[in-house]
């Protein structure tokens, strides 16, 4: 008797979601969260006391480095972006450039701050109320999106040490990707999901420029594959980040992927101490000039009304 491939992924899916493990996951997150804040904390008191020089490496990094990172986060804002208007439309629906920018900075600073994929969450509540994005629909491109970013980063993890492997992970993950456009009956929108699974490849890599830029304004010099495989494990950790900002989280799957990446654990604390303040910084900054734009168009609106009100 034939099986359904998609059909047996999402009774997996399911049986994992209903599990007692995840179960205790959602009771106890918030406690889980605190307590990897809390050790990490200490753990990066410790190491700075026993390694003084890294808060310098990390102070150390440069205005023409500050820059470019600052251009390089905002080219992951555009894939955000983007990556939003194609998944709204693999939905069905549309939304407009404005909200859709506006979206996309909120949910990205709420991504960051928030534990988990607050992010997504975020999204899919404003598309859900404004736009009449079916939660089901948005959940299934989401997870594609996640798929297609899982996937490239654990295929990029052996680049350096078993090359092939990454090539077939990327070679099965396209074969997954076509086999579920048919299954799904959207044969019609293939041009959205290849639209989507290149962005979120672009996106990636990008990622992994700035680690690369980060890790050898710290340290180096280190070879731009060796901060790809760097980039890709820090990405991964993103999937169960419990922090915000997956703090400790990434910096542990750093640490386990080391014989991978090659990169020293002084170099992983320095990268990350600057990573995060500048990216702290980034957000702060975007978030209010978005909030000011929004001030702006509400402010108008609100004297259009009233001069609408005395004709």
């Amino acid at each position: 008797m034939a099986t359904d491939p998609i059909g047996a992924v999402r009774r997996v899916w399911a049986a994992f979601i209903g599990s007692a493990f995840v179960a205790w996951l959602r009771n106890h997150r918030r406690g889980i969260g605190v307590t990897v804040l809390v050790a990490f904390a200490v753990f990066l008191v410790v190491y700075v006391w026993t390694n003084p020089s890294v808060i310098a490496d990390a102070l150390s990094i440069g205005w023409g480095n500050l820059s470019l990172l600052f251009g390089l986060y905002v080219l992951v804002l555009v894939t955000h972006f983007l990556i939003l208007l194609a998944t709204v439309r693999l939905c069905g629906r549309r939304i407009a450039l404005g909200p859709g920018a506006s979206l996309t900075v909120y949910s990205t600073v709420a991504n960051f701050f928030g534990p988990l994929q607050t992010g997504p969450g975020v999204r899919a509540v404003y598309l859900k109320t404004t736009v009449g994005v079916r939660l089901r629909d948005y959940t299934l491109a989401t997870l594609f999106y996640l798929f297609v970013f899982g996937a490239v980063n654990a295929s990029l993890l052996f680049a350096t040490t078993l090359p092939w492997l990454s090539v077939l992970g990327l070679t099965i993950g396209a074969g997954v990707v076509v086999v579920a456009t048919w299954k799904l009956g959207l044969g019609d929108r293939a041009g959205t999901v290849v639209a989507i699974a290149g962005i979120t490849v672009v996106q990636a890599l990008v990622m992994s420029v700035i680690y690369f830029v980060e890790v050898n304004a710290v340290a180096g010099p280190y070879d731009y594959l060796h901060s790809l495989v760097y980039a890709a494990s820090a990405n991964l950790s993103l999937f169960v980040s419990l922090t915000p900002g997956a703090i400790g989280i990434r910096e542990g799957f750093l640490y386990f992927a080391q014989h991978l990446h090659g990169i020293p654990s002084d170099t992983i604390v320095a990268a990350g101490i600057a990573d995060r303040a500048i990216y702290a910084v980034f957000l702060g900054v975007l978030f209010l000039i978005s909030g000011a734009f929004h001030l702006r168009s509400a402010v108008q609106q609100q004297s259009a009304k009233r001069l609408g009100d005395t004709d």
